[in-house]
């Protein structure tokens, strides 16, 4: 069963830029290591919150959904103080680029999983109708 740590942040006043270019190279970081680094991590999506009609509240949003509650502890503890392989992976933080304040984490344990499904495109079910 997966399990998801839920993060929220503001940007830091006049890092907006920088912010950007950082979660673009956080990103690349992520999928270069990733069997070495992260190899517990199912998924990590990145998202800006907006109100109903797009306009954007100024938080952004990141979804890690890790294998199991088990393996997101691991990571975690591995991680902790940054050492070894995870100090490359902390220049690429984009922590300081938040405002401290802003930031909360939350965790989701999935529920019945075996009842939950996604739609395939449109046209995609047409050609396999």
């Amino acid at each position: 069963m997966s399990f998801i740590e839920y993060e929220t942040w503001r940007i830091a006043a006049g890092n907006e830029a920088e912010h950007h270019q950082m979660i673009r190279d956080w990103f690349a970081f992520v999928r270069t290591h990733h069997a070495d680094l992260f190899a517990e991590w199912k998924s990590a999506k990145y998202f800006r919150q907006t109100d109903y009609d797009g306009k954007s509240s100024g938080t952004y949003i990141m979804l890690f959904e890790f294998h199991s509650l088990e393996g997101h502890h691991a990571y975690k503890e591995r991680r902790k103080d940054w050492s070894g392989p995870y100090e490359a992976y902390k220049k690429v933080d984009p922590y300081a680029l938040f405002e401290p304040n802003s930031v909360v984490t939350e965790y989701w344990e999935p529920q019945e999983e075996n009842l939950w499904f996604e739609f395939e495109p449109t046209e995609n079910r047409r050609k396999n109708d």
